[in-house]
């Protein structure tokens, strides 16, 4: 279900895909709620049916996924020949994992109930509008993501299952002092060491590239090196922007409107108050502001006070008093106080705001009040227009949608539908598509290989809040191999770099065997115009070095008196260090740091909650009867 959403959606509605259904078991990777819809069955887990359908929607979910997180290494990651392979068997696994935890929860009779889901939609920012629930958002937002509000209600009660189960199984978890020491002494240990840094740089130019040399590169890798698929389409556009000139008000519709909508148009309450102000955060300022609330109190003049002894220079020159402010203008301390009075009692206590101690006093009020038609017309037109103009697109969608479908082997009908023409584009990229269409969902769609092959109109897709779009495939260009000519010099590059990251790992391997062999390396450093470090002081999680040098260091066995421990290790850059480890600096437990203690503590439960929750998926799956009818 959430990965649907998550295709489906973009805008606001994208944020109903990251927060409405929270995956509470990330600790598993859960990826989906993806149901049947298929008759094709590729896993029967105790009986319950995983559609094929599901299983290849969650491959190309989690193949998205991969793709986001690796980028422009994402093409060279895909061109394994098991790649697609390993991806849908990782999906389909989860699918299983997902079944078994939804089969545990029934089994262990843990429920939900109906007001509890309603509780939890209402609480959700997506679904609000000024604080407050908003059913027209709710409906929007639900059917731009394909959701009936029954299916949504249904998914988010079995995520709250699933939180209750996550809450069984972890929430008694516990660490003892001693693995918090133990381990808080290993996390704040510091260590010494010199690091030689040897760049691939320094030995490039090491020897030409031959052609036969970049023909057999080109001829084993041919799949790094492809035009990728490229499609043209035909669309029909449905622009709520467009719509202005067809939607119309009068005057007796505004009036209706307003009428209907009066709670929309309220003058909150205002207020006029004077006040007396001692700066200060002081018992001396905090004093002399009760002295001058005594006096008040006991029947001195305000006014006559404030030219006296207000703290506020520019009020008192207006008897104290500020400008006419609705609540949550002023400082809440003194915004709370102004509101509290009346005229009955007038007259505040000490006020405590960040400029010092008020004293208030109350002018005037001026009650909440609806807002006459003629004050608030153009918002009441503008408000109504677009109430129309929604409707409007909400209808035309709605009939764009079926005609599309009545007659799908064709767009004239559906253009006829928003009274707009038939659109096309040239061939295009997924990468490079144009932006009207650089939706994920459209082009999941158009890049499909059933949809492409149906040679069918698309669904409405809504490509955000006010656009819709209906879309088939005009031609398309398969995926082809570059010419040798147009690699060539980009090949040459590639292996000109793998050769001099080999020759620099050999020295690098050279240099620690040389020195762990007590033999002199200065030759050989000389040459490179290299050298060690100084002594470098190493925390394990300093940011300062290089992470891939910083784990080899707190990796090394930990050198003896009067001998330093060696290696050699590939840094994140693709260069090559030597590290030699003279020294462990044990920290005292006595002076441990008690919150970076707590922060062990709260990872070693984090990772004995994730080992708990793995140890119930791993017995859930050797318990499980499950069967592969169809092979994937």
């Amino acid at each position: 279900m959430l990965d649907k959403m998550r295709e489906g959606s973009q805008g606001v509605a994208a944020k109903i895909v990251l927060t409405v259904i929270i995956l509470s078991f990330a600790l598993a990777g859960v990826s989906s709620y993806l149901g049947g819809g298929s008759a094709s069955v590729a896993v029967m887990v105790n009986d319950e049916e995983i559609s094929q359908a599901s299983v290849e929607q969650a491959y190309k979910n989690e193949r998205a996924r991969l793709q986001q997180q690796y980028g422009e290494q994402f093409d060279i990651l895909a061109s394994n020949p098991n790649f697609a392979q390993q991806v849908r068997a990782q999906a389909t696994q989860t699918l299983i994992s997902e079944s078994l935890i939804s089969q545990a929860i029934s089994e262990m009779g843990l429920r939900v109930g109906d007001e509890q889901v309603k509780n939890e939609i209402r609480k959700m920012a997506e679904f609000q509008v000024e604080g407050q629930f908003n059913n027209e958002q709710y409906l929007s937002l639900l059917r731009r993501a394909t959701y009936t509000p029954a299916q949504f209600s249904a998914g988010l009660k079995q995520d709250l299952a699933r939180r209750q189960l996550l809450q069984m199984l972890v929430g008694s978890e516990f660490v003892l002092p001693d693995e918090v020491d133990a381990a808080n002494q290993l996390q704040a240990q510091k260590r010494v060491a010199k690091v030689l840094t040897v760049s691939a740089a320094d030995f490039e130019n090491g020897g030409q590239i031959s052609n036969d040399e970049i023909k057999a590169y080109y001829d084993n890798n041919s799949q790094l090196f492809q035009y990728p698929e490229q499609v043209s389409v035909d669309y029909v556009l449905l622009d709520a922007a467009t719509l202005a000139s067809q939607v119309s008000v009068n005057q007796a519709d505004i009036e209706t409107y307003y009428d209907n909508h009066q709670s929309d148009y309220q003058r909150t309450e205002r207020r006029k108050v004077a006040h007396i102000l001692v700066q200060g955060d002081t018992d001396v300022s905090k004093q002399k502001a009760a002295a001058i609330l005594a006096e008040l109190e006991s029947g001195a003049d305000f006014a006559q006070l404030v030219t006296e002894k207000s703290d506020d220079a520019f009020s008192a020159k207006n008897k104290g008093e500020l400008d006419w402010f609705e609540r949550g203008v002023m400082d809440p301390a003194f915004d709370d106080a102004a509101f509290l009075l009346t005229k009955e009692a007038p007259l505040s206590g000490l006020v405590k705001s960040q400029f010092g101690y008020h004293i208030i006093k109350l002018v005037d009020v001026k009650a909440s009040k609806t807002l006459p038609l003629a004050d608030v017309q153009k918002q009441v037109e503008n408000a109504l227009q677009k109430e129309k103009m929604n409707e409007l697109y909400y209808e035309l969608q709605q009939r764009l949608s079926e005609v599309a479908f009545e007659s799908p082997d064709n767009l004239d009908e559906a253009a006829g539908v928003v009274d707009s023409k038939v659109s096309h584009t040239e061939l295009f990229t997924a990468e490079k598509a144009p932006e009207l269409l650089a939706d994920k969902a459209l082009l999941n769609t158009v890049f499909d290989i059933n949809f492409r092959e149906e040679g069918m109109n698309s669904e409405v897709i809504e490509i955000s809040e006010t656009k819709a779009i209906v879309v088939r495939v005009n031609d398309y260009k398969a995926a082809s191999t570059q010419p040798l000519t147009e690699v060539s010099d980009l090949i040459a590059s590639q292996l000109k770099a793998e050769k001099s990251r080999t020759e620099a790992q050999a020295f690098a391997k050279s240099i620690t065997d040389k020195l762990n062999a007590q033999e002199s390396i200065s030759a050989q450093l000389a040459e490179k115009n290299i050298e060690f470090s100084s002594d470098l002081t190493f925390e394990r999680y300093n940011r300062d070095y290089d992470y891939q040098v910083v784990q080899k260091v707190f990796k090394l066995a930990k050198p003896t008196a009067q001998q330093v421990t060696r290696d050699w290790v590939t840094t994140s850059t693709g260069d090559y260090a030597v590290i030699e480890l003279s020294e462990v600096i044990e920290i005292d437990p006595a002076v441990a740091d008690n919150a970076a203690k707590e922060q062990v503590a709260n990872m070693l439960a984090r990772s004995t909650s994730e080992a708990t929750y793995q140890a119930l998926v791993t017995q859930l799956m050797e318990n499980a009867d499950i069967k592969y009818p169809v092979t994937n």
